[in-house]
């Protein structure tokens, strides 16, 4: 699919995911970019990139303030664990409601998440691994499981063109799992880890997740094509957070208290459909480092002379 000249509506374009792909799409399509906007900065940000930006909260029923007609939709809207019963009204429903007022777009995506799946120690989660409700953020996969399945029937209904995104650790310069816990690196704070088994992980850079989810409307398919989408690289926590040490030349301090269990994705249908990811685990690592002054409100460089 050709994604130049296209009428795109992207939600949760506030967040960590969405506002760098609204971004990047409204280099050369009509964006309209939603979210709540609590932060004016934010607002100004995304138009000044290009995009319309949409105030509007996906809790509410009314769609009537978001535009009668697009080519493509990427809902990325999410509310996330710690909003707990409240989730379900965005993360399911909305889901559903957009769906049905886009029914006749090219191609709908969908982001949903690696903590749906039921635990398989550590070994690799496939797209046909089975449901499962994730340690510590109960509510929040059973709404996003509720939302794969409400698409999986409303495509058919509406003959609607879908891609679920199965998201793992996206992470960049504006956050994610990866920056939290290298930030804590560089603050010379504990790292939180789960005990007793290694805590993989499949990271993918910002430059790479803006890449497949725009990728993933060309592959959207009646009955939904459900996609892991995560970094090539495999590294655990503790791999990752010592190179931002190394870095940082800095000792990371571990904690064996972690109550989410560590997930990784097995990405060879995504290697396969959209390429592998670009960008190593390193110098993701590297770039994060070199965005936190902005990001912490620091006053100095967190990193040394030799490494700017």
């Amino acid at each position: 699919m050709n994604m130049s000249g296209c009428k795109i509506m992207v939600t949760g374009a506030s967040g960590v995911v969405a506002f760098p792909v609204a971004a990047e799409l409204a280099k050369h399509n009509e964006v309209h970019a939603v979210a709540r906007w609590s932060d004016p900065e934010q607002k100004r940000r995304m138009e000044a990139a290009g995009a319309r930006a949409v105030t509007f909260d996906l809790a509410d029923p009314d769609l009537s303030p978001l535009p009668k007609s697009v080519d493509v939709v990427i809902n990325y809207a999410v509310l996330p664990p710690k909003f707990g019963n409240m989730a379900y009204d965005v993360n399911t429903g909305a889901t559903g409601r957009l769906a049905r007022r886009y029914r006749d777009c090219a191609a709908f995506v969908h982001g949903s998440t690696g903590s749906l799946y039921e635990y398989q120690g550590e070994r690799a989660l496939r797209e046909d691994d089975p449901y499962g409700l994730h340690s510590g953020g109960e509510n929040y996969a059973a709404s996003k499981i509720g939302a794969e399945y409400l698409l999986r029937h409303l495509s058919e209904d509406y003959q609607l063109p879908v891609t679920i995104v199965r998201i793992f650790s996206f992470y960049g310069p504006r956050g994610g799992g990866v920056t939290q816990r290298v930030d804590l690196v560089a603050q010379g704070k504990p790292v939180s880890v789960y005990p007793g088994v290694k805590n993989w992980h499949t990271p993918l850079y910002e430059d790479d997740y803006v890449e497949k989810t725009i990728a993933c409307a060309g592959i959207a398919r009646v009955g939904c094509e459900i996609i892991n989408v995560g970094g090539s690289e495999l590294v655990t926590t503790q791999e990752y957070c010592l190179m931002a040490g190394e870095i940082l030349g800095k000792e990371p301090i571990f904690v064996e208290n972690g109550t989410s269990w560590p997930i990784r994705a097995d990405v060879s249908k995504m290697e396969r459909l959209l390429g592998p990811g670009k960008v190593s685990v390193r110098e993701g690592v590297r770039r994060v480092l070199e965005a936190a002054d902005q990001r912490l409100g620091n006053a100095h460089h967190v990193l040394g002379a030799s490494d700017e």
